[in-house]
């Protein structure tokens, strides 16, 4: 066995150094005694003594300096060892101690420079012997310790290794293994290099070649759930930036912000802060002043940072922050950062700023101690950018490859040499082909260090941004604000204008092309912004593969994300997949250029699509759902925006479902026959995507008699509809005797005025048949505002219109006083603010456009005072009918809308004329409708002497669930909704919108005469109440003082019987069963005792007995007959 020898041999007996602690090779014995090689394998040909290891202390053939480490190792004399392939993974060379190193469980770190070359791990071997083993040998390995900081190839790194074990045990010497990789591939010896051994309480690196090193990896994440960074904050003369920390779902230690930047200004007085969820913890901010790649955190004796210090603020360390006071204790435990003066001489660009969550260490890498590490306390590095800036920045023309061929200009024509603009401001500029030249697109580059990299020291310097020519109106473009964050140039680039002639939006199949399978069709198309919350819808009438909508918009705000849903059959596993384009340029062809990784390239028309070689238009990795055609999950299509800035205008769009093809002409006639479109049950759907600076809104206006019109199965309906849009509506009269077979429609404009003016025809109508009581409006006759009429006939109903309000006054004119008084201003919550001046009246209440608004907002008159003689804060409309309109029976309804917001609290309901019974509630109250705050939950409620509790009177009964006192609904804000009661001798019945939604029942179970009248006063005249006020933080939340409530009535109607009518009390409804169906319950309601069955589908009795009032029943989901009526338990 022959070993190749790299170094010569030398003698390994070398005089004695001074200190344990810290060795080097420059003068002989320096903190050593002996030099040589060690292999923990006991047969290793160097334990057995069948090879001699080669070690020697030589002159250093490697003094290097590195830009970012600077002097990695410059001693005149460094440490040789020939890594023989003999020897085990875990051979290395020996270095026999002077001073021995006492282990104890409180880490010691070994350094070492090593420089190797060949790359694998190293280890460290600590030899020694226990204190109470005298008789042991000396070379037992006490602890093996891997290397802690990252292995470099062919050049210096300090490898440090962390020594921690029993009292009691010494270590006489270190042996550092620079290969413990397999050796079955080493075929050759190798040299590796040692030099400046340590022993210190620092497990920070020597030497670090990375820019702005973190004493972690930056794939740590956190070990405890309890703490995590949520933002961090500046505040400075640009207002209160905040860039969020997704810590908290990531749980990374290291957070790279550094496509984010926050703005300063050299000099400015500045203070920051970071949104921490913890305790016992510390904050630090630093700046890299002079961009060199690293963080100087060199301090003052009294805590301050020093002269050329890249430390900022820190809130603590060793017991002061960075102003010098003292954080000692309790007062430690802060992340307030001390505010702060950016240093003055700062040139404008882009530095590296990190915010630093730890524990009491300086160092912008983090706290590496084992006891209060980083990662183990759940603190953060957060590396971003700040622009520090000027007033004014540079914008020039940059110079294309393809030459000049044209110019940039200013807006008004004059050059662009020499401008400065603002900071942070838009920037018009125009472009002038020259002849027989078209801009084709250019490029913004914005930021700093125009002419230089992009990236210094791995902090972005500028971005570039292609825009193309169809972004350019008029040959004028203006650059958003936010690419004005630094200096800009603008390079366009011209071609040849030889575009030739426009396209037409070719198909590769005839317009008449029938789908030829029945087990796939597309049910609708629609689009939703995130700026307008309806759906803009389309419907296909028939099978053919193309669909024609190129006369129809779907309207968008520039910076709108739009969503698309195709409601397909099936929607899973369709095994066809969703593109869409947009023609952006306008000539007549879509684009399908994508990046390499699936996204749109900047040409690019193709701006979503489901699935092609094996992507989406994300870039994301398509999975099986997409692959197979999933079109039911939510966002399955990737959702888009339109480009930027994108001008006002229409643009032709086409939606393609295909096989795993962009052509957007289609799969058809293809050489292999294979897919076509239509044998796959494609569709090509061509409309247009419309930039709107504000949606085209029709008013919508809707007139009947004797009932209403609303929403598709029972909704509300809106004010007003995005023009284009198909308008569902259902008929439902007063009752079932009340009818309507038709509706009258007008559409356009001027509905009021005549149908033709100066020739040109204003608006169009034309009566539709009711289906089941229900029509809808198709999206082609919502060109305007839209008028629906409906007319209902009496079939034989009892009920006749007694009391009709439809506020058909003058605008601006108040509620007729023959039926309406304003309600007095007195304590409890609802009038505590009603307006009781002419002009506080006129501002809370008023006509317009044949409805009643009423508001509440902030009391501006001085005459509007509270019952102290204060003014008051709000006033609020409400208008009442008592000693006018007041009945005993009957239906009334009324057909209104509010404005959902915080404070909210409008109401319809009705007050007994006289207190027969006593004062409130022991005369009863009836809550037809209330809705608070901004919520969609309505309430119907009664308020009895029975119902309510003592706190609302000493004579209460507490019965409030004997029956339910109060039901709910949900309807939704912002849109008018109908709101019923049935009330009669025993039973009042609510309604919302055409369905019953609640019963309250008079008990006939009773039979003391108070109980009696106490549970149902509902025998004497009610009048009713309109009102808008706001909570008071009980019930309703406490009002905002600068939003102004508002709540409209567009009609009240009561209807009684003949009898009830002429005063006669006899009649009585018929007994009849209501029931309402819950999760897990079924609620009864019956007037008057009622034999009630229920059955399950097997024929079991489930329940069977009278019923009088309410009885919830609690049963299991599924089907029951309720006396014979289906109903489905969810």
């Amino acid at each position: 066995m022959k070993v190749k020898h790299y170094i010569a041999l030398a003698a390994l007996t070398l005089p004695l150094a001074a200190n344990a602690q810290s060795i080097n090779f420059e003068t002989e014995n320096e903190g050593y005694t002996k030099l040589g090689v060690f292999d923990t394998w006991e047969k290793s040909p160097f334990r057995t003594g069948a090879l001699e290891g080669n070690v020697k202390v030589i002159a250093n053939p490697y003094k290097e300096k590195d830009a970012l480490a600077g002097d990695t190792n410059m001693s005149d004399h460094v440490l040789a060892f020939q890594r023989s392939r003999w020897g085990s993974n875990t051979f290395g060379v020996r270095v026999t101690l002077k001073d021995t190193i006492k282990l104890s469980q409180t880490p010691q770190y070994v350094h070492v420079k090593m420089r190797k070359p060949k790359s694998g791990r190293v280890m460290c071997f600590a030899l020694g012997s226990r204190q109470d083993r005298p008789w042991q040998s000396k070379d037992v390995v006490q602890v093996e310790a891997t290397c802690k900081s990252k292995v470099y190839t062919d050049k210096w790194f300090d490898a440090v290794f962390a020594l921690t074990g029993a009292n009691g045990v010494n270590v006489h010497s270190l042996v550092f293994a620079p290969d413990v990789e397999s050796t079955h591939d080493l075929n050759e010896d190798f040299v590796t290099y040692i030099d400046d051994i340590e022993v210190n309480g620092s497990a920070l690196t020597r030497i670090e070649y990375s820019v702005y090193p973190i004493n972690f990896d930056k794939t740590q994440k956190l070990s405890r759930n309890d703490r995590y960074t949520q933002g961090i904050t500046l505040n400075s003369g640009d207002g209160s930036q905040t860039l969020s920390v997704a810590q908290k779902e990531d749980k990374l230690v290291y957070q790279n912000l550094l496509a984010s930047s926050l703005k300063a200004k050299a000099g400015e007085k500045l203070s920051a802060s970071v949104n921490y969820k913890g305790t016992w913890m510390n904050a630090y901010l630093y700046l890299d002043r002079n961009n060199d790649g690293k963080f100087d955190t060199s301090l003052n004796a009294d805590g301050t940072p020093a002269t050329n210090s890249d430390v900022l603020s820190y809130s603590h360390y060793k017991g002061k922050n960075s102003v010098g006071e003292s954080k000692k204790d309790g007062a430690s435990a802060t992340t307030a950062l001390p505010n702060f003066t950016l240093p003055s001489d700062l040139a404008p660009g882009f530095y590296r700023l990190r915010f630093k969550v730890d524990w009491n260490e300086i160092d912008a890498g983090g706290n590496s101690s084992d006891g209060n590490s980083i990662t183990g306390n759940g603190g953060a590095v957060i590396d971003t950018r700040l622009n520090v800036h000027g007033d004014k920045v540079n914008i020039s023309r940059g110079q294309s490859a393809a030459g000049t061929n044209g110019e940039v200009l200013k807006a008004d024509g004059s050059t662009l040499d020499g401008t400065q603009i603002e900071f942070g401001k838009a920037y018009t500029i125009k472009f002038k082909p020259g002849d027989g030249f078209k801009l084709s697109r250019f490029t913004i580059r914005h930021g700093y260090n125009l002419a230089g990299n992009s990236s210094v020291n791995e902090t972005p310097q500028y971005i570039d941004v292609t825009v193309p020519a169809y972004m350019v109106k008029d040959n004028l473009y203006t650059i958003p604000a936010e690419y004005v964050d630094g200096d800009v140039m603008v390079t366009p680039e011209y071609v040849t204008d030889d575009a030739g002639a426009k396209g037409d939006y070719a198909l590769n199949f005839p317009k008449d092309l029938k789908i030829t399978r029945t087990d796939r069709a597309l049910n609708s198309l629609s689009f939703n912004t995130t700026t307008q919350s309806t759906a803009q819808k389309f419907t296909p009438t028939d099978k053919l593969v193309y669909q024609d909508f190129s006369n129809r918009s779907v309207y968008v705000k520039d910076g709108d994300v739009i969503t698309t849903n195709v409601n397909y059959t099936p929607n899973k596993n369709a095994y066809m997949h969703v593109y869409l384009y947009v023609d952006l340029d306008n000539n007549g062809t879509f684009s399908t250029a994508v990046n390499a990784d699936g996204t749109p390239a900047w040409n690019g028309e193709m701006l979503s699509y489901l699935y092609y070689n094996n992507k989406n238009s994300r870039g994301e990795n398509a999975n099986n759902d997409a692959k197979n055609g999933l079109f039911e999950a939510t966002n399955s299509i990737p959702q888009f925006s339109l480009p930027q800035g994108l001008p006002k205008g229409k643009y032709r769009a086409r939606l393609k479902i295909d096989w795993d093809d962009i052509d957007p002409a289609g799969h058809y006639n293809n050489p292999d026959k294979k897919n076509q479109i239509n044998e796959n049950g494609g569709y090509v759907v061509d409309f247009n995507f419309e930039v709107v600076d504000e949606y085209p809104m029709a008013k919508l206006d809707v007139r009947t008699t004797n009932g209403s019109i609303v929403g598709a199965n029972n909704t509300g309906m809106p004010e007003s509809i995005l023009k284009g849009q198909d308008i569902a509506v259902q008929a439902v009269g007063l009752d079932e005797n009340y009818s309507a077979t038709s509706i009258v429609v007008r559409h356009g404009e001027n509905l009021d005025g005549e149908q033709t003016v100066d020739g040109k025809k204003q608006w169009s109508e034309y009566t539709a048949t009711l289906v089941d009581g229900k029509y809808t409006v198709p999206a082609e006759n919502v060109d305007g505002d839209v008028r629906i009429t409906a007319n209902f006939e009496d079939n034989g109903s009892e009920y006749k219109l007694v009391f009709g309000e439809e506020f058909d006054g003058e605008n601006g004119s108040q509620p007729d006083s023959k039926y309406w008084s304003r309600s007095s201003r007195e304590n409890p919550t609802w009038k505590r603010f009603c307006a009781q001046t002419e002009a506080g009246q006129k501002e809370t209440g008023w006509i317009e456009d044949g409805k009643l608004v009423l508001r509440c907002l902030k009391n501006t008159h001085d005459g509007e005072k509270d019952g102290n003689g204060n003014k008051q804060q709000m006033i609020s409309g409400s208008i009442e009918s008592s000693n006018k309109v007041k009945f005993t029976y009957g239906k009334v309804e009324g057909r209104l809308m509010t404005i959902g917001h915080s404070g909210n609290f409008p109401a319809f309901w009705m007050m007994p004329n006289n207190s027969v019974y006593g004062g409130w509630p022991y005369s009863g109250e009836i809550d037809i409708w209330e809705q608070i705050d901004a919520q969609t939950q309505t309430h119907h409620t009664i308020h009895t002497k029975w119902a309510n509790s003592t706190k609302d009177g000493a004579e209460c009964m507490g019965q409030g669930n004997n029956p339910a006192k109060t039901g709910n609904s949900t309807a939704t804000l912002g849109e008018y909704h109908v709101f019923g009661l049935e009330w009669t001798e025993d039973l009042l019945t609510w309604y919302l919108d055409g369905k019953q939604v609640f019963s309250y029942a008079r008990k006939t179970d009773l039979t003391d005469e108070n109980k009696i009248k106490a549970q149902w006063p509902f025998d004497q005249p009610f009048y009713l109440i309109l009102n808008q006020s706001v909570g008071n933080g009980g019930w309703a939340a406490a009002p905002d003082l600068n939003f102004t409530y508002e709540t409209k009535f567009d009609w009240v109607r009561v209807y009684q019987t003949d009898k009830h009518a002429t005063g006669a009390n006899s009649a009585t409804k018929a007994s009849a069963l209501d029931y309402y169906v819950t999760p897990g319950n079924i609620r009864l309601v019956a007037a008057q005792a009622t034999k009630v069955q229920i059955f399950d589908l097997q024929g079991r009795v489930v329940f069977a007995d009278m019923v009088q009032g309410n009885k919830d029943l609690h049963v299991n989901k599924g089907i029951y007959l309720v006396n014979g009526s289906k109903v489905l338990v969810p």
